[in-house]
C-alpha cells in the first residue's frame, strides 16, 4: 500500500537505472523497506528464469518480460513496484515509462552513479546478491547510458542511503498536504 504521503495514484513505479557497481541494489532494498515496494531485481528474475545465464538478447527480452507483467500486476493492484535493472538505453525504459503513463502509476525514475575509482572497487570484491558483473563488464557498459526522456534523480551512492531514500520519497510528498 502507497505511503499516506504520496499522491492520488494508487501506486509508483520507482525506475532504477546505472551502471554495474553504482549500488542500484541497495538503494532499491532500502527503498523497499520504506516503501513496502515490490523489489524486481532484474538478476534475480535472469537466474530464476535462467539459472545459467547467457546475457543474450532473447534472453533479455523475456527477463524484462517477465519484470513488465510482475509490475504491471502488482501496480494495478495498488502495490508500489521498484524496477531494478542497468535500464542503460530508452528503448529498455520505454515499456516501463509506457506503463506508468497508462495510469497504472507515478513514476520516479532515479539514476544512481558513483566515481569510477569507488564502482571499480565494489566490483573487484565478493559481492552478496545475484549480479555477475565485474569490472570487464563495467568497462563494456560504461559508454552507453542514454539521457532519460522524463525527469530522472540522480543519487550518487557515496552518501548515505538513508538520506537519498528519503530524497526520492520527498518528491511523491502531497503539494496540498
Amino acid at each position: 500500500m502507497p505511503d499516506s504521503k504520496t499522491r492520488a495514484r494508487e501506486a509508483v513505479l520507482f525506475l532504477l537505472s546505472g551502471l554495474p557497481g553504482t549500488g542500484k541494489t541497495t538503494f532499491a532494498r532500502a527503498l523497499g523497506a520504506a516503501t513496502g515496494a515490490l523489489h524486481l531485481e532484474s538478476d534475480a528474475v535472469r537466474r530464476e528464469l535462467f539459472p545459467e545465464p547467457r546475457y543474450e538478447p532473447p534472453e533479455h527480452a523475456r527477463v524484462f518480460g517477465a519484470i513488465h507483467a510482475r509490475a504491471a500486476t502488482a501496480l494495478s493492484a495498488g502495490r508500489n513496484v521498484i524496477v531494478d535493472a542497468t535500464n542503460l538505453f530508452e528503448r529498455d525504459r520505454r515499456r516501463f515509462v509506457r506503463l506508468a503513463d497508462r495510469g497504472a502509476a507515478d513514476m520516479v525514475a532515479v539514476r544512481l552513479v558513483a566515481p569510477e575509482a569507488t564502482v571499480r572497487e565494489r566490483l573487484s570484491r565478493p559481492r552478496d546478491g545475484w549480479s555477475q558483473a565485474d569490472e570487464a563488464v563495467f568497462d563494456l557498459m560504461r559508454r552507453r547510458p542514454q539521457p532519460f526522456n522524463v525527469p530522472v534523480v540522480v543519487i550518487d551512492s557515496r552518501y548515505p542511503t538513508a538520506a537519498s531514500v528519503a530524497l526520492v520519497l520527498a518528491l511523491l510528498e502531497r503539494d496540498d498536504a
